[in-house]
């Protein structure tokens, strides 16, 4: 009985570690509350690797923003896609910027590229 007890003892604990890790990934706890804006000029274009799509822009002032986009099938379905913003064009986002001032990485809420917005996460706007 006793092994039987440990080895339900682990995997509820391994369940609820599971839980806590897909939490902390899918949290917005390390953005700031308040909505960030930025226009910039595309890096490196859309990747819909999983966790999440990703992309990079450039500011005026030459700094490079890694954007945090929604998990690639959500992202598809807003209508970004691989391909559909070339680098060197220009785009503006809206998202949350990270908490740490010393990180430039926005969780992207929006992308807006010749007056069409890509919302990959339409239920936060």
């Amino acid at each position: 009985m006793r092994s039987k007890a440990s080895v339900l003892s682990a995997a509820a604990a391994m369940a609820f570690a599971l839980t806590l890790s897909a939490e902390a990934h899918h949290g917005w706890g390390g953005q700031q509350s308040e909505r960030f804006e930025l226009t910039g000029t595309v890096r490196q274009e859309v990747s819909l690797s999983n966790p999440h799509a990703t992309m990079q822009i450039v500011d005026a002032d030459g700094q490079v923003w890694d954007l945090t986009l929604a998990p690639p099938s959500r992202t598809r379905r807003a209508g970004l896609e691989e391909g559909v913003i070339p680098v060197g064009a220009e785009v503006t986002i809206s998202g949350r910027r990270n908490s740490d001032p010393d990180r430039y990485e926005v969780k992207t809420e929006r992308v807006t590229y010749e007056g069409r917005n890509y919302d990959v996460y339409a239920d936060r706007l």
